[in-house]
Order: C-alpha cells, then structure tokens, then sequence
C-alpha cells in the first residue's frame, strides 16, 4: 500500500512539474483542418502556379480573373474576419488542379497550384472565423 501511495504520489508530482506538450502547427502540406487563423488577424495569402500551365485566378467579389503563368507566385495581403477571402482558380487546359496548403509563419498561407491526375481543387476559402477550406 505504501509503494502504492508513493508510486502515486510521485506521479502526481511529475504531472504537476512537467509542462503540457501542445501539439505542433502544421507548417508544410497541410490539411485545411490544421490551420486556424484569428478573427481580426492580418494574413498574407500566397499563390504558387506549379502546374505547368497558365492559371487563371480570381478573388470572389475583389479583382477580375488574373492570368498566371508557370512558377509565378502571386500574394494578397487580406484581414481575416473582413469578409471572407475566396480565391477561386482554373487551368487555361481545364486539366484538374490540386491543392497543397503551406504556412511557413503565423501570417502567410502558402497554396501551392500542382498538376493532378484525379483531384480537382478549385477554391481556397479563408471564412470570417479563421478557418481554412478547400474546395
């Protein structure tokens, strides 16, 4: 009984020192459920074309579709909880485009364009309460 109390005593102890291990924020090839922006947070959403092709781009209710070329990288600087931010794009072949989502600092969310043989990606969507969706 006595290594019992000891045993749980000690554990208690450790439990109460030992710091909680949060889990680390994605960073690289991301799921759009493993990013959360703030309401209110600046944000700097960057567009990566690597699809081999010219992309079109357009953000939902702010600018007219923008021609993209392979390689080219295109950033737009939004407030999340301003509107949502949509970012909606199509390949000039209508070959199917997937989407891999980055965010290599607290502020910048990073979509990568990549060719696709199934998947067809066509929005990113940044909604009022910070969340990340693909669609």
């Amino acid at each position: 009984m006595l290594k019992q109390v000891f045993f749980l005593s000690t554990a208690l102890a450790l439990a109460t020192v030992t710091p909680a291990v949060h889990a680390a924020e994605c960073v690289y090839q991301c799921g759009s459920d493993e990013i959360q922006f703030a309401p209110g947070q600046a944000v700097i959403l960057e567009v990566v074309n690597h699809t081999g092709g010219r992309v079109s781009l357009e953000r939902v209710l702010d600018f007219h579709p923008y021609g993209m070329w392979p390689d080219q990288v295109i950033t737009i600087d939004a407030q999340v909880g301003m509107g949502d931010l949509s970012v909606v794009f199509w390949e000039a072949a209508q070959r199917p485009i997937e989407v891999r989502l980055h965010r290599p600092n607290a502020d910048r969310l990073q979509t990568e364009l990549l060719p696709s043989g199934a998947a067809k990606d066509s929005a990113v969507h940044i909604v009022n309460d910070g969340r990340v969706m693909i669609y």
